[in-house]
C-alpha cells in the first residue's frame, strides 16, 4: 500500500482545496431540520454546478471519472473544510452508481441528472421491522395488476424518506421462490398518496429516520431496475457501494472531533491528568488506525475490483471510537457537554445509534470472524 499522491492526484487535491477556500460553506443552521436539509441541498447544487458533487462518477454523467484515490481525496477534504455532506448523499452513492450498473438507457436517462443537482432526492427502503440485518427475510409484496405493479407493506430506518421523491425498494414478487430469490428492485415515486412518510423522533431531537407504510403504491414495468426476480444481484451492487464512499469522510470527522476534544481539555488544564493523556492518546491510535484501514480497503478494491469484507472493519471501528470519543468528552467537561443545545450533548447522544446504523456490529464482527479470519460461521 503506497500512500504517496501522485502528481495527478496532487493536482486533483490542490484543485479541489482551491474550490473549498473560494466556496466555503454558510454557517450551518442549528434547530431547524428542514433549514438544514436546504443548507446541504444549495450546497450540494453549488458542487454539481462545478463538477464536484460526484467525482467518481464518469464524465459522461457529470463526473469526474475520478480515480479511487482520488474519491478519497474528496471525501477527506469535504470534511477538512467543513463542508456539509450532500444532501443526496444516498442518490449519489448508491441509487447513482446501481442505476448505472443495472439501468435501462431511459432510466439512465431520466434518474441521473435529477440525483446529481439535487432536484430529486432518493432514499432506500431496504429494511423492515422483521427485515433489518436479515434482508432476505423481507416481507414487502408486489404484485402484477392490470399492467402494473401493486406494493404493500412497510419499511423502516428509512433515512431522509421525508425530502424523497424516489425510494429503491425491494419487494418479494415470487412468494414462493426461495428467501434471495424472488425478490426484485424497484425505483419507488414516493409522492403519492399510497406512501404513508412518518418521521422517527430520535433522542436527539430530530428525525434523521422515517417508516414507511405502503398501502398499494403503483409501480410501472419501467420502474423494474435489473429485472423482475433479480432484485437480490441488484440490491448487492447497492449494498457495495453503501460503506465504501464514507470510510474516508467518517474518519476525518472523527480527526476533527478528537482535535477539538484535545483543545477544550488543554484549556482546562486537564492533560497534565496522566489517565486522561492515555485516554486521549488511545483514541488517537485508533483514528490513526481508522485512517490506514480506510486506505487498505481502497487497496482492495483497486486489486480486486470490489470492496472486500475487510470493508465492515472501518464501520465497526469508527462507531467503536466515536461512541468512546463522545463518552469521554462527557467525563472530561462535565455537565457543560450535556447542556440542551449543546454541540457535545448532540454528538453524545447521536453516538448511540452508530452501533446500530449501516450494519449493526454484532453483524459486522461475524462478517469479519468468518471472511476475514476465516472462522466456522456462528450458525
Amino acid at each position: 500500500m503506497d500512500l504517496t499522491f501522485s502528481e495527478s492526484e496532487l493536482a486533483f487535491r490542490d484543485d479541489l482545496r482551491a474550490w473549498f477556500r473560494a466556496h466555503a460553506p454558510a454557517p450551518e443552521p442549528q434547530g431547524d431540520e428542514l433549514a438544514h436539509f436546504c443548507w446541504r441541498r444549495d450546497y450540494q447544487r453549488l458542487l454539481a454546478r462545478d463538477g464536484w458533487a460526484a467525482v467518481h462518477w464518469p464524465a459522461r454523467y457529470g463526473g469526474r471519472g475520478a480515480t479511487l484515490t482520488e474519491s478519497a481525496i474528496f471525501f477527506v477534504e469535504l470534511g477538512r473544510h467543513g463542508a456539509p455532506m450532500m444532501a443526496n448523499v444516498l442518490g449519489l452513492l448508491l441509487a447513482g452508481p446501481t442505476i448505472m450498473s443495472w439501468g435501462t438507457d431511459a432510466q439512465k436517462e431520466r434518474h441521473l441528472g435529477p440525483i446529481l443537482t439535487a432536484e430529486e432526492i432518493w432514499c432506500q427502503g431496504f429494511s423492515e421491522p422483521d427485515a433489518g440485518s436479515d434482508l432476505a427475510s423481507l416481507k414487502t409484496r408486489a404484485r402484477r395488476e392490470r399492467g402494473h405493479w401493486v406494493v404493500t407493506g412497510q419499511k423502516v430506518w428509512t433515512s431522509g424518506a421525508q425530502h424523497s421523491k424516489w425510494c429503491m425498494l425491494l419487494a418479494r414478487t415470487d412468494p414462493d421462490a426461495p428467501r434471495h430469490k424472488g425478490l426484485t428492485y424497484f425505483l419507488m415515486d414516493m409522492e403519492q398518496d399510497a406512501v404513508d412518510v412518518r418521521p422517527l423522533r430520535q433522542i436527539t431531537g430530530s428525525s434523521e429516520f422515517n417508516e414507511l407504510f405502503i398501502d398499494g403504491a403503483v409501480i410501472s414495468d419501467e420502474q423494474v431496475l435489473g429485472g423482475v426476480g433479480n432484485g437480490w444481484g441488484v440490491a448487492l451492487t447497492t449494498l457495495m457501494n453503501e460503506r465504501a464512499g464514507l470510510a474516508f469522510f467518517l474518519q476525518v470527522r472523527l480527526r476533527q472531533l478528537l482535535d477539538r476534544l484535545l483543545r477544550e481539555a488543554a484549556d482546562r488544564g486537564l492533560l497534565a491528568d496522566q489517565a486522561v493523556a492515555e485516554r486521549l492518546g488511545e483514541l488517537h491510535v485508533r483514528a490513526e488506525v481508522l485512517r490506514l484501514t480506510a486506505y487498505r480497503g481502497l487497496t482492495t478494491v483497486q486489486k480486486y475490483g470490489q470492496p472486500g469484507p475487510e470493508g465492515s472493519l472501518t464501520k465497526w471501528m469508527w462507531s467503536d471510537a466515536n461512541q468512546r470519543l463522545t463518552q469521554l468528552a462527557a467525563d472530561l467537561l462535565g455537565p457543560q457537554a450535556l447542556a440542551a443545545g449543546g454541540s457535545w450533548g448532540y454528538e453524545l447522544l447521536r453516538a448511540r445509534g452508530n452501533s446500530i446504523e449501516g450494519g449493526t456490529t454484532e453483524v459486522l464482527k461475524n462478517i469479519v470472524a468468518e471472511r476475514v479470519l476465516g472462522l466456522p460461521k456462528s450458525r
